[in-house]
């Protein structure tokens, strides 16, 4: 075979493997699974598929599944979507079903089992097994916490061991995540503090970190409850404000 012959067989050969390898794609990542963590169900209520960075939910005996896998089942106005953002422990028990004529009271959305009967109880331990099978377990639910005016101010940044809390209309939601905005150096230095007359004053005066809404007129209210929606979307509530006892 003469020279010129082999170079030319050498160098197809090397193109077609260069090629190849340019058209080789690697396998796709496996999808990540989502995890949430602690949530009470103050927060788990806004899983409900109607908020699209967010996957639908739903909480069984305080485990909760993210149920996104069935969205034809759970995803807005789908026959189940009202058990989405919801514990729905006592509504399985009861067989409710939410695509009904006779859909669950508000009552049976608990993990509360007093007064069922052995019958209730085994449906509901068939549909856990089913939802263990089905979908992922990404967190679990967890009590609302009391919060006094002095221990919500301890969250306000000074201890870098805590979380930075703040509360509206004594809802306390934790905005850790936000705190180059409501930290210590932030454009709304609010954490530790209640904060809706601010909020509704689009003010940064820290003498108006209180819930007092005397005075406030119309649009002021529309600006805390547009504050309220966005921080129900974006911060998870942790607790309450409440006075301190005596």
């Amino acid at each position: 075979m003469e020279p010129l012959t082999l170079l030319a067989i050498v160098v197809f050969f090397l193109a077609v493997v260069f090629f190849a390898l340019r058209l080789r794609r690697p396998p796709p990542l496996p999808p990540v699974k989502y995890h949430l963590g602690d949530i009470t169900l103050e927060s788990l209520r806004f899983y409900s598929g109607y908020d699209w960075s967010k996957p639908p939910l739903v909480a069984v005996r305080g485990k909760v599944y993210d149920v996104s896998n069935k969205y034809e089942l759970y995803g807005p106005g789908k026959p189940q979507n009202a058990f989405a953002g919801r514990e729905v422990a006592r509504a399985l028990a009861l067989g409710s079903d939410p695509s009904s004529s006779s859909p669950p009271d508000e009552a049976d959305f608990t993990a509360d089992l007093s007064g069922l009967t052995a019958e209730q109880l085994a449906r509901l331990e068939a549909a856990e097994r089913e939802f263990e099978q089905t979908h992922d377990l990404v967190g679990q639910v967890v009590p609302l916490r009391d919060f006094t005016p002095e221990q919500l101010a301890s969250h306000d940044g000074s201890d870098k061991s805590l979380p930075l809390y703040l509360s509206i209309r004594g809802v306390v939601y934790d905005i850790t995540k936000g705190k180059d905005y409501y930290g210590p150096d932030g454009m709304y230095p609010f954490a530790g503090k209640e904060v809706a007359r601010a909020f509704a004053l689009f003010s940064t005066d820290l003498a108006e970190c209180t819930d007092n809404l005397q005075g406030l007129s119309y649009v002021e209210m529309e600006n805390l409850r547009d504050w309220t929606a966005r921080f129900n979307a974006k911060y998870p509530i942790v607790g309450r404000l409440v006075k301190a006892s005596g």
